[in-house]
């Protein structure tokens, strides 16, 4: 009887050390996904960061266009709030390219765009 109920003690341990094995595996599998997770928002905030700079120097006009061309007054104001707007939307994770308020933004950004490409 005692026998067996060092065998069932022992087997428990065994149950219980296989258990904790486990458990720091899925732990060690759940850092390495945040840390993926973690670099990859760390991306796409240099990339968003990098298009924002882009966008806001196209805006004040100290970046030309194509065809070397800077906003009128009164278009670069509306532009630049329209690309605040965009970014800002897009910084609360709740949109993305494909909503629609932000393919309408990014179709009035082109539209002026090119309406300053076609008045130079």
């Amino acid at each position: 009887m005692a026998r067996l109920k060092k065998q069932q003690e022992e087997l428990e341990q065994m149950r219980l050390r296989y258990l904790a094995a486990e458990e720091k595996d899925t732990v060690k599998t759940e850092q390495q996904e945040l840390l993926d997770i973690r670099n990859e928002l760390n991306r796409l905030r240099q990339q968003e960061q990098k298009q924002y700079e882009d966008s806001r120097e196209i805006a004040s006009g100290k970046k030309d266009g194509p065809h070397g061309s800077v906003l009128e007054e009164g278009l670069g104001d509306y532009l630049t709030r329209l690309i605040e707007e965009r970014d800002t939307l897009m910084r609360t994770g709740v949109y993305n390219h494909d909503d629609r308020i932000i393919s309408e933004l990014n179709r009035q950004i082109r539209e002026i765009l090119a309406k300053n490409n076609a008045s130079n």
